[in-house]
């Protein structure tokens, strides 16, 4: 049976900056609640962001596709599951389903590209971080309205 947990859980307080004048957190704000939530998987999975570096690559951004489900306001606590969806030999697709208290807000994915330094063109993905990031479970179609994204049970 496969492995239900994603590769890592991000959690955000929305803050008065995150919101429009009706208190709901504006569209915008997912892209960088979802870029953080990457930032930080790939930490937890590699121990470091800065091991990216160390061996002469970044990911680049190259898509990004968000559906948003139910309005999600200040002061909530924002709950961003990610999951690694696909993983080819330059780019790796990441999965995000955001909820509040179990009740879905947001879906989407980001495609990024493995870029070299300092040359800045595509490069495949280490071995290494490939070998950890095909470990984690890869993500299904997004999470609907009416479904609640799974919590690992221990």
């Amino acid at each position: 049976m496969a492995d239900p947990r994603p590769a890592h859980v991000h959690r955000v307080r929305v803050r008065p900056v995150d919101c429009d004048r009706q208190g709901i957190v504006h569209a915008s704000r997912y892209a960088v609640f979802f870029e953080a939530a990457m930032v930080e998987t790939l930490r937890s999975l590699l121990g470091s962001y800065r091991e990216l570096e160390r061996h002469g690559v970044d990911f680049v951004m190259a898509e990004a596709s968000i559906r948003y489900l139910s309005p999600a306001r200040f002061d909530d606590l924002l709950r961003i599951a990610v999951r690694v969806r696909t993983l080819g030999t330059t780019t790796l697709t990441m999965g995000f389903d955001a909820d509040v208290d179990g009740t879905p807000v947001a879906t989407g994915w980001n495609r990024y590209v493995s870029f070299g330094t300092p040359e800045l063109r595509s490069t495949p993905i280490p071995e290494d971080f490939r070998k950890v990031l095909e470990r984690r479970p890869a993500a299904g179609r997004p999470a609907r309205a009416t479904r609640s994204v799974p919590t690992p049970r221990g």
